[in-house]
Order: structure tokens, then sequence, then C-alpha cells
């Protein structure tokens, strides 16, 4: 029996190597308003980069700026910056018929022999996803979380108002994909609202200025598809918040850490 691709895998299909650039399609189902969903460009841009670099060291870093909007037909150019026997790095940016729309700096290394072994990223006690709720589809909803089976744990169900400006949420994707898994993870790592929206007392718009990913392994696995995301802002003023996020999988391992800035309008 043959399977339809799923929706990552589709978009990653159209992804072509030509005169040293990557073009890729992102479409109508992935944008959030008038640009991209930020994971899903910065996904694009590691694609195209591991697309024109191809290496076996898994990806340990990735510095990402929402420049500008980004969506339909996109070119991924980069610029090798080092290469030594023990890392690389390359700068990538996106750019569609709206402009430039995303630079990226993703930094590829393996595993090195430590005496280190210490672990504080201790997983928060969450009740197993299947015991939990989908988030109920609805118009309001931007066209790319239709992507995600996303199951709350705590906190408000991505409305307002919350005391606390945190989420907590198992996430996976609707229909599984079979691509790079740093890919995958890129794509879904941002896919929670800002946590400050769940400070929010009245709604406004938002945009998310940077994103830095850790990525904590590089054989990143799951099971059942299911990964534990946290974002938890400690800041919201002046029309700025900053939050830390994690992510977990099924067994309770981190895997990957990072931060964003988020503008705020409200």
């Amino acid at each position: 029996m043959t399977t339809s691709p799923s929706a990552l895998d589709a978009l990653l299909s159209t992804l072509r190597v030509e005169d040293n650039v990557a073009r890729a399609h992102i479409d109508e189902g992935w944008m959030q308003g008038r640009t991209a969903y930020g994971g899903i460009s910065s996904a694009v841009a590691l694609a195209g980069a591991m697309a024109l670099h191809p290496i076996e060291k898994p990806l340990r870093y990735a510095q990402i700026s929402f420049v500008g909007p980004v969506g339909g037909d996109c070119t991924v150019e980069t610029r090798l910056l080092r290469q030594s026997k023990s890392s690389l790095f390359i700068d990538a940016g996106v750019s569609s018929d709206q402009g430039f729309g995303t630079a990226a700096l993703f930094a590829f290394s393996g595993d090195r022999a430590s005496h280190l072994d210490h672990n504080r990223l201790t997983m928060p006690e969450a009740p197993a996803p299947e015991t939990l709720e989908p988030v109920p589809d609805h118009r309001a909803r931007p066209s790319f979380v239709r992507h995600f089976d996303m199951r709350p744990t705590t906190g408000p169900r991505f409305a307002w108002k919350s005391e606390v400006g945190e989420y907590l949420t198992w996430v996976r994707f609707v229909e599984e994909p079979a691509c790079h898994p740093a890919v995958a993870l890129i794509a879904m790592g941002d896919a929670l609202p800002p946590a400050a929206m769940a400070l929010f007392s009245e709604f406004g718009p938002i945009s998310s200025m940077n994103w830095t990913v850790n990525m904590l392994t590089g054989t990143p696995q799951t099971d059942d598809g299911w990964w534990l995301l946290s974002a938890k802002t400690g800041y919201a003023r002046h029309g700025l918040s900053v939050q830390d996020m994690m992510l977990w999988n099924r067994a309770g391992e981190p895997i990957l850490s990072g931060s964003q800035a988020i503008a705020i309008y409200a």
C-alpha cells in the first residue's frame, strides 16, 4: 500500500539545488498571517544548508533571526564560515518575493569524550498525552498549527488570561515525517504560542524576533512521535518578551533547549 508523504516531507520534496543555491516552496498551509511559521522557515534554511553542504556531523546549535516575512517560492543562500576537524559553521539566508526573510547560523559537531556527566534539565511531571484532549480547531488558529497534534498539560488552552506566562504541551506531527530528524525538530520546536500570550488580558499581534536552539543530542528520537514542549517567559515589558524553551522526548530525556525574544503589540 502506498502512503502519501507528510506535509513536511511534501514541502521538502520541492527542495532543489541549482547554481549553488537551494530553492523550495512554502505553501499556504505553513503560513501564519502574511509570513511563514518561524519553525518552517528555519527548517527550510537548515534543509537547504544540509543539501548544499552534505555533512555527517549532527546539528548542535542554531541562531535564527526572523528579519521579515517569507513564503511561497524561496531561495536559500549559504556561506561556509569555518570547517575544522570537529566543527562546521554555516550561514544560511532565506529569501522570497517579499525580500529577505530568515537569517540562520548553524553549527554541526559530533560528541566529544568528557569526564562531565551532569543533567538538571529534568522533565516536569506531565500526564501522558493519550489522557489529554487535543487543542480544538478554531478559525483564529494559524494555518500551520493544523500540522501538529497538540495536547496542553496545564494552564490556559492557548487562550488568555493566566497568572503564569508558561505553556507545557505534548506535540507531535499529525503526519509523521520521514525527513532528517534535526529538520523535523526545528520544524516543530517553535510550534507553541509565545508564552507571554498566556498573560494577555486583551489580544494583540505578536512577532518572533529570534530563536536560539541548542541540540542536546545528535540522535533525537522518541516513542509514538510525542515530544513535550515548554515555553516560559520571565520578562514581558515595553512590548518585548523573552522566554526559555525546552523539548523532552517521551522517556523524559532533554533533547533541545532554547530561548527567544518576541515583539508584543498589545
